[in-house]
């Protein structure tokens, strides 16, 4: 199986910061597909390394006010 390379996005947060998010990277470890969205049952609970982190700031975008 061939590795799929993730694309990146920039999020800057003004004076802040800025970071690069992979799309796609969360959907694909929680075997996800990536046009569906991701329910809450799998974001809960104790979740350490890379994807806690990926959990904690999928939790944080959801949070946040897109759009109008």
């Amino acid at each position: 199986m061939a590795f799929k390379h993730a694309s990146t996005h920039h999020v800057s947060l003004g004076h802040k910061g800025s970071f690069d998010v992979k799309k796609g990277a969360l959907h694909r470890m929680l075997h996800v597909p990536e046009g569906e969205k991701i329910p809450e049952s799998k974001l809960e609970g104790h979740h350490h390394g890379l994807l806690g982190r990926r959990i904690a700031s999928a939790k944080g975008f959801r949070a946040m006010h897109h759009g109008g």
